[in-house]
């Protein structure tokens, strides 16, 4: 069975909502280069992507960091190597794309990377797969693939999901997470760990390594 817990604050919608956001504006105001009827690619990026990813680009940006700001403060920052625009698909193809947002009066950050991924713009999605990290405060995130979708406002982890806090882990082949409600569920193979209340948190060790006293869940 699937275990559920409640997310603080809506994070991961802020982090997508900017993510999506940011890099659609983002192509178009960085350097482009347009491939003017070049065939399209078919090397090994491409056999590797999900099924539906960019046939042939308008639009090829390399080595792009992309700024926004706001009150003479910065409010995300997104650095990618190659990212490519397919106009009539109204998708965007990221390779190794690394987000660094502020979200919050606070401004607490929220960093999330990956090797590879796809936006949707026009369903309003967002893929991300191989070596997914993410972090924000004390929790921290990997999982082998990310799914944001809008239609659902739901984000899908797959694949070796971990989500870690110094109290607290979760191990699981999925994780779902509502935007709406902040709820978690997990489900295959299901590993939780949290912990008593006389451990020192600062204490505990990094994932893999033997637990300190706590409750198994």
């Amino acid at each position: 069975m699937g275990r559920v817990m409640r997310l603080p604050g809506k994070t991961w919608a802020a982090l997508a909502a900017i993510f999506v956001g940011g890099l659609l504006v983002g192509l178009f105001l960085s350097r482009g280069e347009r491939p003017g009827g070049e065939e399209p690619k078919t090397g090994g990026k491409e056999r590797s992507a999900p099924a539906g990813a960019l046939g042939g680009a308008d639009i090829v940006a390399q080595d792009i960091e992309l700024v926004q700001g706001k009150g003479g403060q910065v409010q995300w920052r997104l650095r990618a190597r190659n990212a490519e625009y397919n106009q009539d698909k109204g998708r965007v193809m990221v390779v190794k794309p690394q987000m660094l947002s502020y979200v919050g009066e606070e401004r607490r950050e929220v960093y999330i990377q990956a090797e590879r991924g796809e936006i949707d713009q026009q369903g309003d999605n967002l893929t991300l797969w191989d070596r997914v990290e993410g972090r924000y405060g004390h929790f921290a995130l990997s999982a082998e693939n990310f799914d944001y979708i809008g239609a659902m406002n739901k984000v899908f982890l797959r694949g070796g999901v971990q989500v870690r806090r110094p109290d607290m882990s979760i191990d699981a082949a999925a994780v779902e997470i509502d935007l709406t409600t902040r709820e978690l569920v997990a489900a295959g193979g299901v590993s939780a760990f949290i912990a008593s209340r006389n451990v020192d948190l600062d204490m505990l060790p990094p994932a893999g390594q033997a637990k300190p006293q706590g409750t198994a869940q």
